[in-house]
Parts: C-alpha cells; structure tokens; sequence
C-alpha cells in the first residue's frame, strides 16, 4: 500500500524524473512533490496552512529525499533549518528524510546521520524499483 506523498529535493531535473518514475514503478506513494534546492523546499513546507488545504491527506509528506550538492542552499543547510522548523511543528516529526546523493564521502554519510531524522543515505541510484520499494518500506513500515 502506498504512502500519502514523498518530497524530492534534488537540482538535477533528470535526477528527480528518474527518482520519480521509479517511485511511481515501485507504487511508494500517491503524491510526489519536488523542489530544486532546499530554499524552496523550506518554503513549501512552511506553507503549512495552504498546503494542508491543497493536497488534504497528502501534506506534510511522509518521506523526503534530499541531495546534498545543490545551488542556492544545500542538503546540510537544509538539515540545519529543517530541523527548527520540526521541533517548531510537531506535524513535521513522523516525516523520514532519506539522504539521495552521488556524494560516496563517508564524512558526508557521518555528517548526515548527526540528525536523528535522517534514516537512510542512498547513493544516487538504486539497482530497481524493488530495492528502493524495499527501502522505503523497511523506512515508513509499509
């Protein structure tokens, strides 16, 4: 059974159609909402209230995908001010943040695992749509 929705943070508009293909492929989740980099993410999460009124069911999402080498704001930054807006925003908690990088630096994976919400580091891409179904239910418990 599928999630509610799953948010791709990513700049590379490849890189998030081909994540996006695969989680349809996988059947993950019924909505899937992306951003370029983690300033937009940030605004979209923040806009809490029309948000929930837009997608009822579907927002926050459940489960967030985030690279790390991204213009504008990168997947640390947006760690640092995600995890502000989660202790402000309790709705916020039951939401995983998976890591989804090219980045093999194991100080990158150290880095990210600092924040208890973060609870995979996958590296850019998996081998099917069945391992990443595998993942992400071993992640959410569906």
């Amino acid at each position: 059974m599928p999630i509610a929705s799953v948010l791709i943070i990513d700049d590379d508009e490849v890189d998030r159609y081909a994540l996006k293909r695969l989680i349809k492929k996988a059947d993950i989740a019924n909505q899937v909402f992306e951003c370029e980099n983690g300033k937009v993410a940030l605004e979209f999460l923040t806009d809490f209230t029309d948000n929930t009124k837009k997608y009822p069911g579907e927002f926050p999402p459940i489960l967030i995908f985030l690279d790390i080498n991204m213009p504008i704001m990168d997947g640390f930054e947006f760690l640092e001010e995600y995890s502000k807006l989660r202790d402000e925003n309790k709705l916020f908690n039951p939401t995983v943040l998976t890591m989804f990088s090219s980045s093999t630096n194991q100080k990158d994976r150290e880095r990210a695992f600092t924040y208890k919400f973060v609870k995979e580091y996958i590296v850019k891409f998996p081998a099917s749509a069945e391992e990443l179904k595998e993942t992400v239910s071993s992640l959410t418990g569906t």
